[in-house]
């Protein structure tokens, strides 16, 4: 399948915009048949990994297709492909500049229909030398009903109390493009920026709450993903770009329901790693998604912290673009810290399959000399959170969040120094009093003459 594209692996180059484009053929069109097939084929492929990873033989291939990474990791950037034995292959970008690496991965099959998801991890380190992961995934695309007004979905699937109505489960597309990295000079900036769109694309709409039942087969016009990484005073950001076609759905056997009024939401796991101990924030607070009792928390950002240190943080509230016809309309994206109950549990299964994916292919040793494994599970993540588009109707929508490194960083958290300043007076207080003591103690007393 990339063939072809491996011929255009950049090292060290600069090359004008262009796009390679691959057409994979029409394959078939979505149905109930495929669709049982698929799901089929997935739990087999699930049974055969479980299996490999209680056979020492299945473990030693796996791990030694990881370790021997084509990734050139001394290269300033370059594209390529990793090829997998079970799940096709996986699409790469490096970056290594100003101290820090960029890892870009794609899922991509031409034999089984893999589902559109994406990786994006950076490494870095604070002043003080600690090493730092932080891993974004595009784990799950959503649609809600906005029943409360607050823009984002609510949803607690261990009660059976949701907004979120249907999951979308991508299953094949007509063709891709890949815009290959390029670094630009913008003044005297250096702009990393890369990408991946899908033409065509077919799939399904799951019942939230129900086990893969299948609520209708959709269309997609294209989903488009790219990014522009900068470093500018230590200051690492990331903007990402997505473009997510007009969708069409064609429900099964409810002839009024429709894509009109629903709302649209991208779930994203996050996996952070690092030697020290690593919190995450929202809204200012300590905030952990497998342990919170609150399924959805409006957010504005969230940070992420390696002891008391901020590392990390994640910018939302942007604006986003929907196109209605001819017309460009503009609404602000809302955004949520959501809890491990709020996912989907049919989706859970789909999901363990293929980020364990990207976790066999993400060897932090290689490329990044730290000692370790990532863990991609979105059961163990402290921080799942959705991006989320209220108004939406099955429309075209362009949005670009803001990711933001801190590199070198020995800035504290504001939660921790505010913390410190009761202690700081406490301890100013007591020395205070210790000193008119000491004071007192030593007080010379005067002789009569």
């Amino acid at each position: 399948m990339f063939q072809f594209v491996e011929q255009h692996v950049l090292k060290h180059s600069n090359i004008n915009s262009r796009v390679v484009k691959m057409q994979l053929g029409i394959k078939m069109r979505s149905n109930l048949l495929l669709s049982t097939c698929l799901i089929l084929l997935m739990t087999f492929a699930t049974s055969t990994a479980s299996l490999a990873t209680l056979s020492a033989a299945g473990t030693s291939s796996l791990r030694t297709l990881a370790s021997e990474s084509p990734i050139d990791t001394s290269s300033e950037y370059s594209n390529g492909s990793i090829p997998m034995t079970l799940y096709g292959s996986i699409w790469y970008t490096w970056i290594n500049t100003t101290d820090t690496q960029i890892i870009s991965y794609a899922l991509f099959s031409d034999q089984v229909n893999s589902p559109i998801i994406n990786l994006l991890g950076q490494h870095f380190q604070l002043q003080d030398g600690t090493e730092v992961f932080v891993g974004n995934t595009l784990a799950l695309i959503e649609v809600y009903n906005d029943t409360s007004g607050d823009g984002i979905p609510q949803a607690n699937f261990t009660s059976g109390i949701s907004e979120i109505e249907y999951y979308l489960l991508v299953n094949s597309s007509i063709s891709y493009e890949i815009s290959p990295i390029q670094k630009i000079m913008e003044d005297e900036i250096a702009h990393y920026r890369w990408g991946f769109r899908y033409e065509g694309i077919d799939g399904f709409l799951f019942y939230s709450e129900e086990q893969w039942n299948v609520a209708a087969t959709v269309m997609i016009d294209h989903l488009g993903f790219s990014y522009d990484f900068y470093v500018v005073n230590n200051v690492a950001t990331i903007k990402p770009s997505f473009d997510i076609g007009n969708v069409t759905a064609e429900f099964v056997g409810e002839e009024t329901a429709s894509l009109d009024q629903l709302s649209l939401s991208l779930l994203f796991d996050t996996a952070v790693f690092s030697p020290e101990q690593c919190t995450t924030h929202v809204n200012g607070q300590a905030y952990n998604s497998t342990t919170t009792t609150d399924s959805a928390i409006p957010i504005d950002n969230s940070q992420i912290a390696v002891n008391t240190i901020k590392a990390y943080e994640f910018l939302f509230g942007e604006n986003y673009n929907l196109t209605r016809g001819e017309n460009i309309e503009t609404y602000q994206a809302k955004n949520e810290a959501a809890a491990t109950t709020s996912v989907p549990e049919g989706a859970m299964s789909h999901l363990d399959l293929v980020l364990n994916c990207f976790e066999e292919n993400l060897n932090i040793t290689d490329l990044f000399g730290m000692e370790g494994q990532i863990n991609l599970d979105c059961n163990f993540s402290t921080l799942l959170y959705r991006i989320c588009y209220p108004t939406w109707d099955g429309l075209q929508i362009q949005h670009d969040p803001t990711y933001v490194a801190y590199l070198f960083s020995d800035e504290m958290i504001p939660e921790f120094a505010i913390a410190w300043i009761p202690s700081l007076l406490v301890l100013a207080s007591l020395l205070s009093i210790f000193a008119a003591k000491v004071g007192k103690w030593r007080k010379p007393v005067l002789s009569k003459r």
